[in-house]
């Protein structure tokens, strides 16, 4: 299931997530669902041998937005993206396909605002994980001053 294309209407913010090395935010909507990440076998695998349970994550960012619980760390669209959106949840500060923690970890948005809006992370992006939004910056700006 691709990341719902109305999540900010049909989603709460439940957070502001901030990324220790750059020391910038972005939001989290929820509430999440499991979905491919939960089924997909390696993620499924480096769960089990880290002793961590599959729990929903949310939607992570808001004009770049990731669905955290159906990224399943392919890490594609760490390595397309021209001017470097993404990080590594779980091992910040890296960009590299295979720089990932494990499967247990995500493509975090960390500098969202950077982006140029080429879209081809939503391209590449096997589970169709990723929504680029121009017009939702307006909504991010809101919301994050609600709190502030």
């Amino acid at each position: 299931m691709p990341i719902d294309p109305n999540f900010p209407k049909n989603h709460k913010v439940e957070e502001k997530f901030k990324d220790p090395l750059s020391e910038s935010y972005h939001l989290v909507w929820g509430p999440g669902h499991l979905a491919e990440a939960a089924s997909d076998p390696k993620v499924v695998a480096d769960y089990k041998a880290a002793g961590e349970e599959i729990k929903p994550m949310g939607v992570h960012g808001t004009y770049v937005a990731v669905d955290w619980d159906s990224c399943v760390a392919d890490g594609i669209c760490l390595v397309i993206c021209p001017v470097k959106v993404f990080e590594w949840y779980k091992n910040p500060g890296e960009t590299g396909r295979n720089d990932r923690k494990d499967f247990t970890d995500k493509a975090s948005p960390v500098h969202e605002a950077h982006c140029i809006w080429c879209m081809a992370c939503i391209e590449v992006c096997p589970t169709k994980a990723i929504k680029v939004d121009q017009a939702n910056q307006e909504i991010h700006e809101k919301e994050f001053a609600n709190l502030s």
